[in-house]
């Protein structure tokens, strides 16, 4: 199979190359790879994902294979616009393959492979009867917030985010979302889809049937993944949708009128569950295998009320992470505070010193200084800033 990706610039001495005259003539320079399938990592409703292997490089990638994806373009276009945050997974190119012995024609996402995802962590843990670190509890739930928080700062929604769907590479600890495919940007005139996400993590407001949620379904289900982490075992396990709000309210208490309202505007005024039940406190709920401080962030994320959750940034902020940014951890490889240049546009500026830690900062400047010193006489230095933090997002490369 092949995919088309960027063409390399042209290489010095080569006459320039002719540009096509046609409608493609927008599109940037590509050139086939070959891939070699060596095993299927796993099956979904729309389709198959495959580890492949780069015959001309020997890299290997992930590719997603769908044979009637709904609305085809949408998911590249959001990966397009998300390309470049190092806790979303990154797409390097896509491909249609001719229909052929039969098969339907099919729509191909190369993706870049990452080893682990954070079910087979959890899994893993409970096989060995350890529950997780606290440390690594802080360090992957600190992705996936900054991982939404891009996300919900462009107005787009996951709609399925659960551990199966956090990839992880064990080398250096990096968390990154995958799965875009019942992802959207949202439209507030328009109805949304009344069965989405994964049941265990499913908003309380899409089950009492609302069809005007928001960016908020993914902060529930933040909290049902921390949560998990935390337990080694998911928060509510319903057996179907019914039983599903039960489990919550075993957990949440019922709600009250004006909750169910801020989920369901539909709902009477005066309706109201009965019997009432009372909410259980986080720290019995989570067996004491957490601080305060972590049963304050769930309590914040796992609530009724979808404009009372508390959003990525703000969740960012939250002292629960104060131990990743208090001093350099030199046993972590994924940087955590390499902010790019539109990832904080809704943060104040000492919002933005708080996520930017002045040890991370007072090494991206010594950095900055040694670059310049080793810099290679008459040459230019470009304008850009060579730290980390402030490169913005590159160009996806296709």
């Amino acid at each position: 199979m092949a995919v088309a990706v960027r063409r390399p610039t042209d290489l010095p001495g080569e006459p320039p190359a002719k540009k096509a005259k046609d409608d493609n003539d927008l599109l940037p320079w590509l050139e086939p790879n070959t891939y070699e399938t060596l095993r299927l990592l796993g099956k979904g409703t729309f389709g198959h994902v495959y580890l492949c292997k780069v015959k001309e490089t020997d890299d290997h990638v992930a590719i997603k294979s769908m044979n009637t994806p709904p609305e085809k373009d949408r998911e590249v276009q959001i990966l397009k616009e998300l390309y470049g945050h190092p806790n979303i997974v990154k797409l390097d190119g896509a491909f249609v393959m001719a229909p052929q012995h039969g098969n339907p024609e099919t729509l191909n996402l190369v993706f870049e492979y990452l080893s682990d995802t954070l079910h087979r962590v959890i899994k893993h843990y409970n096989v060995l009867n350890r529950k997780m670190d606290s440390f690594y509890v802080k360090l992957y739930q600190y992705q996936i917030m900054r991982g939404l928080n891009f996300m919900h700062s462009r107005g787009i929604v996951h709609c399925d985010l659960k551990p199966q769907n956090c990839l992880l590479d064990g080398k250096s600890h990096t968390m990154k979302i995958c799965d875009f495919g019942t992802a959207k940007r949202l439209n507030f005139c328009e109805p949304r889809a009344l069965y989405v996400c994964s049941r265990y993590f499913r908003a309380p407001e899409i089950i009492f049937g609302s069809t005007n949620y928001n960016c908020s379904i993914d902060l529930w289900a933040a909290g049902c993944i921390m949560a998990e982490m935390v337990l080694g075992q998911p928060l509510f396990t319903g057996n179907n949708g019914i039983d599903q709000g039960c489990e919550i309210m075993k957990v949440l208490g019922t709600p009250t009128n004006d909750e169910l309202r801020a989920m369901n505007p539909n709902y009477p005024r005066n309706y109201n569950f009965t019997p009432a039940l009372s909410k259980l406190r986080w720290s019995d709920v989570l067996k004491g295998q957490t601080g305060a401080e972590g049963c304050d962030l769930i309590d914040q994320l796992v609530r009724y009320d979808p404009a009372a959750r508390l959003p990525p940034a703000h969740s960012m902020l939250h002292s629960f992470f104060d131990v990743l940014r208090a001093a350099e951890n030199t046993t972590v490889n994924t940087p955590l505070f390499d902010f790019l240049e539109d990832e904080l546009w809704f943060c104040t500026a000492s919002e933005r010193d708080k996520l930017c830690p002045a040890w991370y900062a007072a090494k991206q400047e010594k950095l900055k200084k040694e670059e310049i010193k080793t810099e290679a006489p008459g040459t230019t230095r470009s304008s850009a800033p060579s730290s980390s933090r402030s490169m913005a997002a590159g160009s996806p490369p296709f």
